[in-house]
């Protein structure tokens, strides 16, 4: 069956990726693994399956932080160097930042009506052309390809909620509907789920877990590497080193620890998994810290 999956980029973020260590994301891998099969009650294969990626660079002087731009750029290079051209493509709108007025919700009462509370300045921050780019990519893919099977939508936004009805009125195409929420409770939204022949409530987080792109991703004149910020525990990767840098010649080596599975020792908790695999967890991150640490007591010795 040949489908096209268009994704609220960030939808998806917020709604299933938001502090968690599960940002390194394969789209192509989670579709093709996990949403696709699971939500067809048919057994199709696909074969021949794309994505288009909708989001938007983050503006520097609005950044929680100095690498957000960096890692999102990171890993918008990472997706396209691991999934071929003509799979995934990245549409891109822009951000607003303007000055405005609103009113500010009451520190002492939050449920005090907006008319009665102070009336501020403040820095509004919009997405801008998403939802327009997704309508306008998926009526036009619907309309031109007379081969494309299925569309699939990853989002709650009620704003396309026209465009999925009249594609619906097309009847050309399978329409399907993934909520981007890890949140088994959350139900779709109606104005959406109408006019969807299936939808998926939501998202696994082990289905996230499993779809992960490598740590390197080879392509360009050098790979493209998963930001340290982007696992579950940063600090202690940092903490770990700290200490390998005391007899290894660089960070590249250290990582090359992390990729293999040490040597046993009786007085520590085994490692269920090769090191690099356990640095989302505080607690597992903290075992390869104690193993980090022997190891490197005995290439002093």
């Amino acid at each position: 069956m040949k489908t096209r999956i268009y994704i609220d980029g960030y939808n998806l973020y917020y709604g299933c990726l938001k502090r968690t260590p599960h940002k390194w994301l394969d789209l192509y891998k989670l579709f093709y693994n996990h949403i696709l099969p699971s939500s067809s009650h048919q057994p199709y294969t696909y074969n021949d399956l794309s994505i288009k990626y909708f989001t938007a660079d983050i503006v520097g002087k609005a950044a929680m932080s100095e690498d957000s731009l960096r890692d999102q750029q990171t890993y918008h290079r990472a997706l396209q160097f691991n999934t071929q051209e003509a799979q995934l493509e990245i549409i891109k709108g822009y951000y607003a930042i303007n000055k405005t007025r609103a009113f500010k919700v009451d520190a002492n009462n939050s449920k005090k009506p907006p008319n009665e509370c102070e009336y501020v300045d403040i820095w509004k921050l919009e997405e801008k052309q998403t939802d327009v780019n997704i309508a306008v990519e998926s009526l036009f893919d619907v309309m031109t390809d007379d081969s494309l099977e299925q569309v699939v939508f990853v989002t709650n936004d009620t704003d396309l909620s026209r465009v999925l009805e009249k594609i619906q009125s097309l009847n050309k195409v399978k329409i399907g509907l993934v909520i981007p929420t890890t949140d088994s409770v959350r139900m779709p939204n109606e104005k959406l789920d109408k006019f969807a022949d299936w939808t998926r409530k939501n998202i696994l987080e082990e289905e996230l877990k499993s779809s992960q792109l490598p740590r390197a991703v080879e392509g360009g004149r050098k790979p493209t590497i998963k930001p340290i910020g982007w696992y579950g525990q940063p600090e202690i990767i940092e903490g770990i080193f700290e200490i390998l840098l005391t007899v290894e010649k660089n960070r590249t080596k250290c990582w090359r620890w992390l990729e293999k599975q040490p040597p046993k020792f009786e007085d520590l908790p085994d490692l269920l998994d090769v090191p690099i695999n356990m640095l989302d967890d505080e607690a597992s991150a903290r075992i390869v810290l104690l193993y980090a640490q022997r190891y490197v007591e005995i290439s002093k010795r």
